[in-house]
Formats: structure tokens, sequence, C-alpha cells
């Protein structure tokens, strides 16, 4: 059993894309800038709780120090006339306490503070990125999607944008935290005794270093990591897609093997970060410790015997117990700030991928584009040459791409049905993509009504166009919801939308059946309409495209996976549902076009043949021989389409 075709070299990653070295502060100002007060808010309450519940210390050492050894009572930001004097050690005792209190209850007050509003800036900035993110993704034109794997970008919708709210949630308030004990920590140790705290500043330039070298790793191995998670997104949903195909051919085994290669890579990246993770912090607990313990002894004795080495001046047990408290609050930002980074790392790896999704150059441009008016549904197609991007014919990037389409011109009038028809890879799907705007032409062009399509907005010129695939994808949800998903009218009432849905099914020939469904129109379809038959979920698809009165309809291949009796079901409707629409009927089975008004027959990316079933039979070329395919008479065939049959072609 073969692999998917997955060993040739992958489209670059989503994250490549970003247009900014800064993806991280781009997201957060270009997504939550109106709520950065809320952010701004959280922060400082944030800081202002930290800076207050360290500070007891620092009172208390004070006060120890007045009220026992005689010291003076002095605090700074606190005038000295409302402190007690040093003959009142009881009224400082009584100051000392309710001083505390209050200091508690601000610290109280500010932490929920900063809890609240940092809440509403992340569940509100998210809810904006995630909302931005699909919009943004479905945006891109088709080829990204059929270039790229569902996957991937499900991992930037869903894993990423989780990644950034455990940043913003986390992250935000470790990062603050860890500055504002820094700090303070720092400020207050400058101002119990600024030699001592020299002294344990010898010891920054090696945290900062171990620090920036560990950064720099997790960087790199965290972009691995969100790399991974998008494969393995990609290998489950693949294989949770295709369940009906694993389960036929007994596959199952070889499925999980696939899955659990996937998992063991994207364990792997973890593990790489977890490694180094655990590595960094208990560097950090071995230089803050050392760094504790070196300063114990050095401040010991100079409580004990008078400054040692180089130090002047004194040092009471009521400094140095603070100090030392101090000293040991720097040790916690020294093992947070391993976890910090790593958070910093994977978020910024998640944001580099959402910003890359926003910067993939792969859109459809409707910007300052015209709405299209009333559709009468006159189609042309002028000269028309398109290839897919990055299609070449010689394989080799620098080539020259491969004509998908070739010079194709034809006209249509309004209200006219014209069959298109030719071999596989003959380029018939795409004719209609351009006209869906699904891919805007090389060169050339496609009007409607005279308009090219490239000057109006791709969102009215689908509303004009009713398309029907040969694989109808429907929606999890009821079948009237799954038809009034192509009316694009507001202001309906319930009641008017459920007549419009009625309306349709009867123009499709699905009336009927939906009617003996359990609930009707309320009976739900299942994922991808599973619980229907094949034939119920191509009408249903058929009344979807016509529920919105297009003036152009479009059946690509769309009785191809039917049975005879749905199809003949089918064909009968097909009548009504054209009368006064410009149609396009893409058919492998000629039998659906014979009664077109013209037959396009591509071949190899060329129009090579129009007209009539008939005028098409008598000038005995493509259209004829593939009509002796079809109706058996195969001994007919010229020896020259037979090895083109053989050969065969890609998809169109």
């Amino acid at each position: 059993m073969s692999d998917d075709g997955e060993s040739g070299e992958r489209p670059d990653d989503i994250a490549d894309a970003a247009e900014t070295g800064w993806p991280l502060v781009n997201l957060i100002w270009s997504q939550g800038r109106t709520q950065l007060p809320y952010l701004g808010v959280s922060v400082s309450s944030l800081a202002v709780s930290t800076a207050l519940d360290m500070a007891d210390i620092f009172v208390l050492g004070i006060a120890i120090d007045a009220m026992f050894n005689g010291q003076v009572y002095a605090l700074p930001l606190v005038p000295d006339a409302l402190i007690p004097p040093e003959s009142d050690r009881i009224g400082q005792l009584w100051f000392t306490f309710y001083l505390l209190l209050g200091m508690k209850v601000a610290d109280i007050l500010a932490a929920n503070l900063s809890q609240v509003t940092r809440n509403i800036f992340a569940q509100r900035f998210l809810h904006g990125l995630r909302i931005d993110a699909f919009d943004t993704a479905t945006g891109l034109e088709l080829g990204f999607f059929e270039d790229s794997r569902t996957g991937d970008v499900m991992s930037v919708l869903n894993n990423d944008v989780n990644t950034l709210e455990r940043f913003l949630t986390r992250g935000i308030t470790g990062t603050t935290r860890v500055v504002v004990v820094l700090v303070t920590s720092m400020g207050l140790m400058v101002l119990l005794n600024w030699q001592l705290a020299l002294f344990v500043l010898a010891a920054a330039p090696l945290i900062a270093g171990v620090n920036w070298w560990f950064s720099r790793v997790l960087e790199r191995l965290q972009d691995v990591v969100r790399s991974e998670v998008g494969d393995l997104n990609a290998r489950l949903e693949t294989t949770l897609s295709g369940i009906d195909v694993i389960k036929a051919f007994a596959a199952e085994p070889f499925e999980s093997e696939r899955v659990a290669e996937s998992s063991r890579e994207h364990r792997d990246a973890r593990w790489g970060v977890k490694r180094i993770s655990a590595r960094h912090r208990p560097s950090m607990r071995l230089i803050s410790g050392a760094s504790l313990l070196v300063t114990f002894v050095v401040g010991s004795v100079w409580v004990i015997d008078g400054a040692p080495l180089w130090f002047t001046g004194t040092l009471t047990a009521g400094e140095l117990i603070p100090f030392l408290f101090y000293m040991q609050q720097l040790t916690g930002p020294m093992r947070w700030v391993a976890g910090v980074i790593e958070t910093f790392k994977s978020a910024k790896a998640a944001a580099k991928r959402i910003v890359g999704l926003r910067d993939v150059d792969r859109r459809i441009d409707d910007a300052g584009k015209a709405e299209l008016g009333v559709v009468d549904g006159a189609v042309e197609y002028d000269d028309v040459v398109f290839s897919y991007p990055g299609s070449s014919g010689g394989g080799d990037a620098d080539d020259e791409p491969e004509r998908v389409l070739d010079e194709i011109s034809f006209d249509v009038d309004a209200g006219r049905t014209v069959g298109i028809v030719g071999s596989t890879g003959a380029g018939k799907s795409t004719l209609i993509k351009l006209l869906l705007r699904f891919y805007d032409v090389d060169s050339g062009a496609v009007r409607v009504d005279g308009t090219d399509v490239r000057e109006v907005t791709p969102e009215r010129l689908r509303r004009s166009i009713g398309y029907v695939n040969q694989d109808p994808f429907l929606f999890n949800g009821t079948v009237a919801e799954n038809v009034a998903y192509g009316l694009h009218v507001d202001g309906l009432s319930d009641e008017e939308t459920r007549a419009a849905v009625e309306r349709a099914a009867k123009e499709a020939g699905a009336h009927e059946f939906v009617e003996r469904l359990p609930e009707g129109y309320d009976t739900e379809v299942g994922e991808r309409g599973t619980k229907l038959s094949g034939g119920q979920r191509q009408r249903i698809a058929i009344a979807r495209a016509v529920v919105g009165d297009p003036s152009i309809l479009v059946f690509d291949e769309a009785t191809s996976h039917v049975d005879n009796e749905t199809e003949v079901l089918i064909q009968e409707n097909l009548d009504d549902l054209t009368a006064d629409r410009t149609t396009f009927v893409i058919a492998h089975r000629l039998s659906t076009v014979r009664e077109a008004d013209r037959i396009l027959v591509l071949d190899d990316g060329e129009l090579v043949e129009d007209g009539t079933h008939d005028e098409l039979l008598a000038a005995d070329g493509t259209y004829a021989n593939l009509w002796r395919v079809q109706v058996g008479n195969v001994e007919a065939l010229p020896d020259d389409f037979v090895e083109q049959a053989r050969v065969g072609g890609d998809d169109d």
C-alpha cells in the first residue's frame, strides 16, 4: 500500500508568508488596539498589586528596627508627621498594623481589577481575531485551498488562536509579574542597602546571557512545534474524511501507523521544547540559589563583625532579613522567566502563522469593484488564456506555466443552454471556475452582460450564478437550512424563507422525497449529508442552487455519481430549471447535453468544436468519437483517439 503522494515537496509553510518581524506586536496592535485601555489598566493594576504584596516585609523590617532596636521609623512616600514618635512604641505598632491592613486591601482590589480587565481584553481580542482569521481564510482564492492542507488552516484557526489565548491570560500576567518583582525587589534592596544591591547585580550579565541563549533555541523549536501541529491536524482531518474508504480497504492498521508517525514527529518536537525548558529552569535556580547563599554569608558577617571587603557603613538585622527576602523574591522571577520565555516563544510562533495566513498573497482582488446589476445572463469568453499558479510544463519552477486554457473564445446568449464536453483534463471545470471568479484569467476576458467579471465583486457575481458540482457538499443541519443556504435575500420572515425553500425543492424534484423524511424539511442530513442517498443529496444541491433565482446555472457533472433512475428524475426537471436561464452543463455522459442549444468540445485546453449534437456528429471529430465510446461503437474509433484515451489526462 503506497503513501498518498506526500513524498514530494510541501508547499511553503503558512508562517513563511508573514511579512513582519514582530508578528505578536503586529497582531495585538492591528486586532486589539481598541481594547488596549483594558490591557493598560490590567497591567497597571497588577503592577500595583504585586508591588504592594512585596512592600509589606519592607515595612515590617523598618518597624521592627524602630520598635526594638531604637532606629528611626521612616518610610518612603509616608509623611513623618503621620508616624508616631519613638516614645510611642504601641502607637507605632498600631500604625504598622493599619498600614499593612490598608496595603493588603488595596492589593486585593488591584489584583481583582487586573484580572477582570485582563479577561475583558483577552476575550474581546480573541473573538475579533478568530473572526478576522476565518474571514481571511475564506477570502483566499480557491487555489490556496487546492494547494494547501485543510489541517494546516484548521491548526491556525484553532490551535494557534488558543495558544495566543494562553499567552494573553497567563503570559502577559507572568511577564508583568516578573518585571514588577524584579524592579520592586531591586528598588527596595537599594533602599535597604545600595552597596549590597550592587553586589547582587554582579550576577545579572550571567543571567541575561543564559536567558538569551535559551530564548533563541526555544524560538526555533516552537516554530517546528507549530508546523508539526499543522501536520498532525492535516493527517487526522484527511483520515477521518476518508473513513469509508479506509474501512472498505480494511486499511485501519495502515492509517493508524501513519497517524502514529505524525504523532511521533509532533511528540519529538514538543519533547525538544520540554527538554530545553527542563535545562533552563534548573540553570536559573542554580544561579539564583548561589547568589542568595553568597549574599547571606556576606550580609551576616557585616551584621556581626562590621563591613567586610570593600563595603562601608552599618547593616542591621532588620535590614538584612528584608534584603534576603527580596533576594529570595528575585529567585522567583529567575525561575519564572524560563516559563515566560517558553510561553512567549510559543505565542510568537502562533502569531507568525496567523499573520502569515493574513499575508498570503492568494486573493481575488475586489477592492473598488462595482456591484453587478440585474443579470440577464449573456456570457462571453474573449481569447481567454489561463494557467494554474505554480504549474509548469517541464516541472521546473523557471519554466513557462502550463496553459490549461489556450485562447478560448465563444459567446452565449441569455437564456441558452450550453453543454461542455471533452476528455479528462481538457479544461471543462476550469472554464467554469473562471466564470465564478475562483481564479482570474491570465489574459483575455470573461464577461457577463458585457461586463468583465474582474470589474465586479465576486460576491455579487456568484449570487447571480447557481452552481451544482458532481459531489455536492451538504452542511450538518436540516434539509431546509441547506436549501436556504443559497437564498441571498435579507429581511425575509421564517414563513417566507420556508416558502422559498419548498418552491426550490419542487423545482429540483426534491419536494416529494423530503416530505417522506421523518421530520420533513426539518430532518437533519448528517455530516456532509451522509443520512441521505447520493441522488437525494444531488437534488438538495440543485434546490440550493435555484432558491436564489439566479440568472445563470452551472451543472458540473451533476449527474455523474447518481443512478440511472435518479438521473432521469433530474433530467425531467432540467427543462423547467433552465427555462429563461443561461445554463452550462459539464458532462461526461453525452446524453445529458444531447438536447442543449450548443455543445462546446474542449481538447487539451483548446476549443476544438462548437455546434449542436447533430452538427457535431456530422463533423465526425472529437465529439463524434466520444459519442461512439458511449454507444459502444469502439471499433469505429481512430487509432490516435484510442492512444490519447490510453495515456489519459489530468483532472480539470
